[in-house]
């Protein structure tokens, strides 16, 4: 890809998952911008220096924030000692300090299409002199919906320009697409398209209302660390969670609903080893370069085939051993085929640990009992402190129990609902005497008049 680069020549580049393909294109683009320096001018005092609107010449384009953050840090990374100064703009972030890094000075920008089109529209940012378009994970941009805002940042460069489109897995009607933002472009491709590779992958066939427990049983059986669990919906990320913290399984949650600094805690936990676990959505599933991934949990089969690629892609990102499970309910024969078929590779049926015992069944029937042996605990202490300050002398006899107030019949945990809803109320069952009023207290009684 290096000698099309450096031509100005169009280039349509795939690659599997970890096989560099930000290095792969960034070097030579870089050494491009090197090649070609922007125009100085002399100001006061005969100092030379570069205007902000001159020295921006490439536009690096990422479908999710995490993408573009890690490219501008693996691209700064590389260029350091040079003069070319990198930067990354995305949404869900303060916009002042990004602005200020535009006004300083970059020669490359990375940015998600969202911010970048915001600061074009209010006049913060400019492509005047900007001649390199990168479209990273190509297949996904135009997919999602954002190729009509790529066609407008497109038209917003000066032509002649150049567009270097990359991705790992590019469907067929797809293509079709991104080769018509290419002008007679060079193809680049390494390895088999849409397979994965260096990994050990399996699949269970599991109800949907059984897979937490499965994913716990596989987790505690197997000890796993460094788990990714890929879910479908931000709404089930969150169950997902909740039911491994209840398992003392840390966990680290990340999803498209959370502040960018709650997902930026969230990824630097679960890199330096503070969790075990991280349950996110395909928003962590393209790009994503964490060494310490060694297992990828597909919890819901991914309705774009093409992201189950990019998932278990994350797990041993860049080399090293790997693994990734595939839980298959009923509904999801359908989805699982059409993975099957992209990835022209027989993923065999493995058959399921034990997980009876973290079923939500057995975890009621756990609490019950636990409950109801707490609440006879509580009634032995009581008969142990007979002899104590606090009771009744052994010659007294013990107070009668007053007819007001009733004792249920039955622990209240056996009235209770464990379906998730909220938990039943508490009966009012103590009577009100005829002098006293709701919440009135005692009625006073009348003065004697005869006194």
């Amino acid at each position: 890809m290096r000698e099309p680069v450096l031509c100005g020549r169009d280039v349509l580049a795939l690659a599997p998952t970890g096989t560099g393909k930000t290095l792969g294109f960034g070097v030579p683009v870089m050494a491009s911008l090197l090649n070609a320096p922007p125009k100085t001018r002399r100001g006061a005092g005969g100092a030379r220096y570069v205007e902000s609107c001159e020295r921006l010449r490439a536009i690096i384009v990422s479908p999710t924030r995490e993408l573009a953050q890690q490219v501008a840090s693996d691209l700064a990374a590389v260029a350091k000692g040079s003069l070319l100064r990198i930067g990354a703009v995305y949404g869900k972030s303060p916009t002042a300090p990004q602005r200020d890094l535009i006004r300083s000075g970059l020669d490359i920008l990375v940015g998600t299409p969202g911010r970048l089109r915001e600061f074009l529209d209010e006049g913060s940012l400019t492509f005047a002199s900007a001649r390199i378009f990168v479209i990273d994970e190509a297949d996904r941009m135009v997919d999602m919906g954002f190729l009509p805002q790529i066609e407008q940042l497109l038209s917003m460069m000066p032509a002649p320009r150049q567009v270097i489109c990359l991705s790992a897995t590019l469907p067929v009607p797809i293509e079709s697409r991104v080769l018509a933002l290419l002008r007679d472009p060079a193809r680049a491709q390494v390895g088999i398209r849409n397979a994965p590779i260096n990994r050990l992958n399996a699949r269970f066939e599991v109800e949907d209302g059984d897979k937490v427990a499965l994913l716990i049983a596989l987790i505690r059986q197997k000890h796993l660390k460094g788990v990714v669990v890929y879910v479908r919906t931000r709404r089930r990320a969150g169950w997902v969670a909740a039911a491994l913290r209840r398992h003392e399984i840390s966990v680290s949650l990340l999803h498209g609903d959370r502040s960018q600094k709650c997902r930026n805690e969230a990824l630097e936990a679960f890199a330096e080893r503070k969790v075990d676990v991280m349950v996110a959505t395909d928003v962590a599933a393209r790009g994503l370069h964490v060494p310490r991934i060694r297992t990828v949990v597909n919890y819901d089969v991914p309705l774009m085939p093409e992201d189950f690629v990019h998932r278990i892609g994350r797990a041993g990102h860049g080399g090293g051993a790997a693994e990734s499970f595939t839980f298959v309910d009923s509904l999801e024969a359908s989805a699982w085929a059409r993975v099957s078929e992209l990835v022209g590779e027989v993923i065999p049926s493995h058959k399921a640990p034990e997980f009876a015992q973290f079923t939500k069944k057995s975890f009621v029937s756990q609490l019950i009992p636990a409950a109801l042996d707490s609440k006879k605990g509580n009634a032995g202490a009581n008969t142990e402190r007979a002899g104590s300050a606090f009771s009744p002398k052994p010659t007294e006899k013990p107070a009668a129990k007053s007819k007001s107030i009733r004792t249920p019949k039955r622990p209240i945990f056996e009235r209770e609902s464990f379906t998730g809803k909220k938990r039943l109320k508490r009966e009012r069952s103590t009577p009100i005497a005829r002098d006293i009023h709701r919440g009135g207290g005692v009625r006073k009684s009348k003065p004697d008049s005869t006194a």
